[in-house]
């Protein structure tokens, strides 16, 4: 960055309008900013601070207080500052936050904070003017202006402070600063969040592997808990008394099995003979059934007889029924033909009326006739004005193309400066959201790091807790299993006692005197032991006690030696905790504010080609222009084409004056034409039809009345018909020796003749064979005695659900076996890849904890880099110090100092001694040299390392009183020789200072004065 020209109004010190213009003096290369001790000095630098950022170059000053107290009430606040980055010209524009007089009424209000930055490329400083700064980059909201200069920049206000302006005492304290201090400082000068990340990424991944395997592990000690066993090999135990177990359960299975088939062939036997007195009860029940049917099946046969002779006058009973049928039809006829007669005579007189009609307005076909003739004269007029007429439309084609052409471009002039002023608005969005992206991502990486940091932390937490609560409760097993021991040692030793008095008395029973004893051997038994051999204890009990107490004992160390590796287990996991920095946030906060990060970063959509948008805005002025142009010739052409159509519409106007304007057009015409035409056809062709309807309707209402006399006719020899076939019927009912009740009674059955003559049969070809089979049935029973089904059938039942359980039994017995069976295979192919997992993350691990800090010099990675970075800056300070203290000295890094964090340590090389010592040793002027030449290397290596940052203009304040002059010089003379020599390397060094030597030395510059009323800056120049 390179400043061109500064303006501040009513601004510090300076209450009216200050323009500092650093052209001549950035072309010097090296010039000074001098005054008296509170002049205003540092505020230049302020200015142009506040101007780029929003914020002075004193963190803890408010951005209000930055108002002159010596400025009038009406004159507000203002900076502007022009400024090159490479071949490219901005300007910058800011009003802090005020108070100003309200424009109504007294009092204040309060202004806010506005910005707008330009891109002036290709403006020059005296075209840059209130009006004019160039094209708008951003503007109103502050944070989108202040990300768009920290884009094109590549840093924010904290490391301009710091490598931009080298303030007073600033790089003394960073020269001093520790290793953490100076971390951060680094940190955000050099991106090196790549190593941050892999750093964190390798911790969270050698976590995460030693937690699976310990997790896995977990898992598996769980399950053989769940299954009652403390380890394998107590497994391998149980599936051998499985495999017993299941053996047993499958003898006393098949026993059962065996007991089933023996009851099930009883009761098959049983229900044989059981169904053959079943089928005797049922023949006999079923030969009952028919006998008492037999009087209904002879009464059924003297009505199939009945019925018989019925169905014999069915022919005579059809042709009574026909003859009425037939005098239905004829009456039906004849009101037809009524009807029909009354209907002709109506549509006679009608057609006679439709004639009357026709007759009377034969006047309107010659009407008709005459319009025809005169409309033929008007289509006469029309062909001849035919030709005018085409050239009249292909003009009006002409007018309206023309016009749709002129509308065209109209609108396609107006879509596109919308269009210009959508992008231009998109183009101020696009650069505000990259902005905010770039705030975004810088945010999320450190968010997503701090939370692998805090996930491990709590992962470690919960497996003490786990552990912990392993702990309290093999305890208590402990101290429950030590108690049982004690007591079951106590009933074991008393048990012994008793035994022993048993067996003392078993011998005292067998002394006998002058007889050795089988004990001692003397001859002499003076107090044998008595006692009641029933109250003594046995030798069964004594061995149950020992065993009882053996196994309660072998519980108790087993619990035991459980609480003492959980112990150890709690023990490893409180270290490897107190390892892990605590996290300032839970894991879950860091998670929440990782994704809502990732939702505003995915809120600002895809990113934008803001070059892309810049050519397209170019190229949309072009096509503006040239548009504008086109749309002026097309008005033209749009007016000429208005002018010849008139001519066309005027002369054709003159042909068609006796043509009415409704007929003028030749569809019009024709269609009048054409309905006069139809008109005419239909009025004759209506006279015509008139004439022919009433003479057929006469003649149909005369033959109508010929047809109702003849249905007259026919109903009179349809009566006496009936009355005939009436006698014949009578006559046969009385041959048939049936009445007409009897008759109609009969009917119903005539259908069912055939079917109940079968039933006839049918019963009694039943009876003969219930007859035959209730005699079999009989003889099948006559030697057999009646089983005891009931008896039988609960013997089976019995047998089933025996065989049922030990099947129950087998089967649980199997799945037992299968089950662990299966479990012991699992839990040895995991157990298996849980040690080879374990090996496998062995180097992942131990790589972690290197790149993490836990090596010889207790660096991670992160450090590392910064450290190979923090070289360069260390060498191109060198590069500073040497000539500045004629070689004494060289800066160093100390790696070995320090009880924490480390790695970025400085100290001082002195060739006078031969030994490294502290920069704190330094005198006052020495450590100004020091940090002068670190600040400078620093710019230096941050300008090279980052393509995007160009300082091309520093600034140093103050410091220089602190140097020693010899001659009138000395070592303030090798420092101004030094930073000459970095304006010949295209560098600009502004220098802040009161000293006057300084002053003689670098006469070119400003000189601010301060007086009671304010402050004023002069240029100066080599005179």
């Amino acid at each position: 960055m390179r400043p061109v020209r500064l303006t501040m109004q009513a601004f510090g010190p300076y209450p009216g309008r200050i323009v500092v213009d650093f052209r001549d003096a950035v072309d010097a290369g090296l010039f000074g900013i001098y005054g008296q001790t509170g002049s205003g000095k540092s505020t230049i630098f302020s200015a142009m601070t506040f101007a780029l950022f929003g914020a002075p170059a004193k963190p803890d000053q408010e951005a209000p207080s930055l108002r002159s107290d010596h400025a009038d009430a009406g004159m507000t606040t203002e900076v502007e500052f022009v400024f090159d980055i490479g071949a490219r010209r901005f300007v910058i524009w800011r009003k802090p936050e005020q108070m100003r007089p309200k424009q109504k009424g007294s009092g204040e209000t309060a202004s806010l904070h506005e910005a707008r930055l330009f891109d002036a490329t290709g403006l020059s400083v005296d075209e840059i003017t209130d009006q004019r700064r160039g094209k708008i980059i951003a503007e109103k909201k502050v944070g989108v202006v202040n990300a768009a200069v920290s884009e094109m920049l590549g840093y924010g206000p904290d490391q301009f402070r710091q490598i931009v302006l080298l303030p007073q005492g600033r790089f003394e304290t960073f020269l001093a600063a520790k290793t953490k201090d100076r971390l951060d400082i680094l940190r955000d000068l050099f991106d090196v969040s790549l190593y941050r990340d892999l750093a964190a990424r390798l911790k969270a991944d050698a976590a995460n592997a030693e937690n699976h395997v310990r997790g896995e592990r977990d898992v598996c000690a769980r399950r053989l808990t769940a299954e009652g066993f403390e380890s394998t090999d107590a497994l391998a135990s149980g599936i051998v008394e499985a495999e017993t177990r299941h053996a047993e359960r499958l003898e006393i299975e098949n026993t059962g099995r065996l007991a089933l088939e023996v009851a099930q062939t009883k009761l098959r036997d049983a229900e044989a003979i059981e169904a053959k007195f079943k089928a005797a009860e049922t023949t006999t029940t079923a030969l009952s059934a028919l006998e008492a049917g037999k009087p209904a099946a002879d009464a059924l046969a003297e009505r199939v007889a009945k019925a018989e002779r019925a169905r014999s006058l069915l022919d005579a009973e059809a042709r009574v029924t026909e003859a009425a049928s037939e005098i239905s039809k004829a009456e039906e006829e004849l009101q037809n033909t009524q009807a029909n007669a009354e209907k002709a005579a109506n549509a006679a007189k009608l057609a006679a009326e439709a004639l009357q009609y026709e007759n009377g307005r034969a006047g309107e076909i010659e009407t008709l006739r005459r319009q025809i003739d005169e409309l033929d004269r008007h289509k006469q007029a029309l062909d001849n004005a035919a030709s005018v007429t085409d050239a009249l439309q292909k003009l009006q084609t002409a007018e309206h193309g023309a016009r749709i052409a002129l509308d065209k471009a109209r609108q396609g002039h107006t879509s596109l400066q919308t269009k210009w002023r959508e992008k231009s608005d998109g183009l101020k969005i696009a650069r505000a959201t990259e902005a905010r992206r770039h705030d975004i991502g810088v945010r999320l990486a450190a968010l997503r790091a701090s939370f692998v940091a805090a996930e491990a932390f709590e992962n470690a937490g919960k497996e003490i807790q786990a552990a912990n609560t392993s702990v309290v409760n093999l305890r208590s097993t402990h101290e429950t299993a030590a108690r049982r021991a004690e007591e079951a040692l106590d009933k074991f030793e008393n048990a012994e006692r008793r035994l022993s008095a048993a067996q003392a008395l078993h011998l005292a029973a067998k002394l006998e005197a002058g007889a050795p004893c089988p004990v001692c051997g003397a001859t002499e038994h003076p107090a044998p032991a008595t006692r009641a051999l029933e109250n003594v204890e046995s030798d069964q009990t004594f061995r149950d006690t020992k065993s009882a107490w053996q196994q309660a004992d072998k519980a108790a160390r087993d619990v035991a030696e459980r609480l003492a590796a959980a112990r150890s287990i709690l023990k490893e996991r409180e270290d490897r905790q107190a390892g892990i920095p605590r996290p300032n946030d839970s894991a879950a906060v860091l998670n929440d504010k990782v994704r809502t990060e990732l939702l505003a970063l995915d809120g600002l959509g895809p990113q934008i080609d803001i070059v892309r948008v810049e050519s397209e805005i170019e190229s949309l002025d072009s096509e503006i222009a040239a548009l504008a142009t086109k749309r002026e010739a097309l008005r033209d052409s749009h007016v000429e084409c208005e002018k010849n159509t008139s001519v066309a519409r005027a002369r054709l106007e003159e042909m068609l004056s006796s043509v009415p304007l409704a007929l003028r057009d030749q569809t019009a015409l024709s269609a009048s034409r054409e309905t006069a035409s139809q008109t005419l056809l239909k009025r004759e062709a209506a006279k015509t039809a008139a004439e022919k309807q009433a003479s057929e309707t006469r003649d149909a209402a005369l033959n109508a009345q010929k047809d109702q006399q003849a249905a007259a006719n026919a109903i009179t020899n349809c009566r006496e018909r009936q009355q005939k076939e009436i006698g014949a019927f009578k006559s046969r009912l009385v041959e048939a020796g049936l009445s007409e009740d009897d008759f109609r009674s009969l009917k119903p059955d005539i259908a069912n003749i055939d079917t109940d003559r079968a039933t006839v049969e049918q019963h009694a070809r039943k009876l003969a064979i219930a007859l035959d089979a209730a005699e079999k049935a009989a003889a099948a029973i006559r030697e057999q005695v009646r089983p005891d089904l009931e008896n039988l059938g609960a013997n089976q039942h019995d047998a089933e659900r025996d065989l049922k359980a030990a099947t129950d039994q087998r089967s649980s017995a199997r799945s037992k076996l299968e089950q662990l069976t299966k479990l012991r295979d699992e839990l040895a192919d995991t157990l298996r890849k849980l040690d080879e997992a374990e090996a496998a993350s062995g180097p992942l691990r131990k790589l972690a904890e290197l790149v993490n800090g836990d090596n010889a010099q207790k660096l991670d990675l992160e450090t590392f880099a910064i450290g190979a970075m923090f070289d360069q800056v260390l060498e191109a300070a060198n590069l500073r110090i040497g000539p500045m203290t004629n070689n004494r000295y060289r800066l160093e890094r100390d790696l070995e100092g320090g009880r924490g964090r480390r790695g970025l340590g400085i100290q001082v090389f002195d060739t006078h001694t031969g030994k490294a010592r502290s920069t704190s040793t330094l005198s006052g002027g020495e450590t100004f040299i020091a940090a002068l030449a670190l600040a400078l290397g620093l710019a230096d290596v941050v300008e090279s390392a980052s393509g995007k940052i160009r300082l091309d203009t520093i600034f140093i304040d103050e410091g220089f009183g602190s140097l020693d002059t010899e001659n009138g010089a000395g070592t303030l003379d090798q420092v101004l020789q030094v930073l000459s020599k970095l304006v010949s390397q295209n560098r600009s060094v502004g220098i802040i200072s009161h000293v006057p030597l300084v002053q003689e030395a670098i006469p070119n510059g400003f000189y601010v004065r301060k007086d009671i009323t304010g402050s004023t800056v002069e240029s100066r120049s080599v005179i």
